[in-house]
């Protein structure tokens, strides 16, 4: 069985100093076009009721170049990119609505709060170098090729911290054979104290690197508090605390990756609860930082699983199977 998937190949990059200046410069004006774009269209629903669409707003851009002219600058399907992601921030706030849900009106974005730009046409196999429109050619770390039959859609080039990265979106055709022989099946429950606890005994304590960080993180925020505002030694503080916190990020991602694998590797089906985590962490006493691994790891067990064939995609999705109650 031949699926299509999409699957991103991620890629350390190490740009100079004036090509790091450079993406700053994009960074902030894919910032501020986000903003002029969010003021303007709350700005027509307040005076006429009506609402500005991407494609209103994506012809309005040459001549924005004409009035601003460092925003040629700026790749054109680039600036695209940043009127797109307005347009699925307002489609999530409409779709929450709808649903119920916390709306969550899109806000504007502050200094620092944008940190990645997204070239949708990118075509170019990467290699020890990648061509960067607008950029230049920037030195790349080329630890894994790309399949050859992969088909590139998009590149992201983002900062992570104080590290860059270069993230290709490709669309891969995967030859599965789902198993047929389900025998191995085990239901996990899942909480706060304790990441899991599977039916065949198994037992796997929750990860506690951001408690572990505090008292460091602490210290460097103290730090930051008492610095001059946008001095040298302040902005030397805020890496340290970005820094830290990136840290954190890598070591769960490198757990949950860890710990999806091996539930794979000795079941063939698993069953989860469909839980409130948020309400979970809200009584009876606030958890700090440890509630989003639990639902990183359904979705990577669920994204491992559709590609190795260890198991259908309904036994790994996020609601309550029927019997789970009788596995433990």
């Amino acid at each position: 069985m031949i699926i299509q998937t999409r699957k991103s190949y991620k890629y350390r990059i190490y740009p100079s100093r004036a090509q790091i200046t450079n993406l700053e410069n994009q960074f902030s004006m894919c910032r501020h076009l986000y903003n002029w774009s969010l003021a303007e269209r709350k700005a027509a629903y307040k005076q006429s009721g009506e609402s500005i669409s991407f494609y209103t707003q994506s012809m309005r851009l040459p001549a924005l170049k004409k009035e601003r002219p460092w925003y040629k600058g700026v790749h054109a399907q680039v600036l695209q990119d940043v009127l797109r992601r307005l347009e699925k921030a307002y489609r999530s706030f409409f779709r929450r609505v709808k649903n119920g849900e916390a709306p969550g009106f899109p806000k504007f974005k502050k200094r620092g709060r944008w940190n990645s730009i997204t070239y949708p046409q990118y075509r170019a196999l990467p290699s020890g170098r990648i061509s960067v429109p607008k950029v230049g050619e920037i030195k790349t770390v080329h630890h894994r090729k790309i399949p050859e039959e992969a088909k590139i859609k998009t590149m992201t080039i983002s900062r992570q911290g104080c590290k860059w990265f270069a993230c290709f979106s490709v669309e891969l055709a995967l030859d599965v054979e789902p198993k047929q022989d389900l025998q191995r099946c085990v239901g996990v429950d899942l909480g706060l104290n304790d990441f899991l606890y599977a039916s065949d005994g198994s037992h796997v304590p929750a990860p506690k690197y951001l408690r572990r960080s505090l008292a460091g993180l602490a210290r460097l925020q103290r730090r930051l508090a008492k610095a001059k505002k946008r001095s040298a030694r302040y902005y030397k503080l805020l890496r340290a605390v970005q820094k830290c916190h990136y840290r954190v990020r890598c070591r769960r991602n490198d757990w949950l990756h860890k710990a999806a694998n091996d539930l794979l590797a000795r079941t063939d089906v698993i069953c989860c609860e469909q839980l409130n985590v948020k309400g979970m962490s809200r009584r009876p006493k606030p958890i700090r930082g440890e509630t989003d691994p639990m639902s990183c790891l359904k979705r990577r067990t669920r994204i491992f699983s559709e590609r190795a064939g260890v198991a259908p995609a309904r036994f790994t999705h996020k609601r309550v199977i029927q019997g789970f109650s009788r596995l433990f």
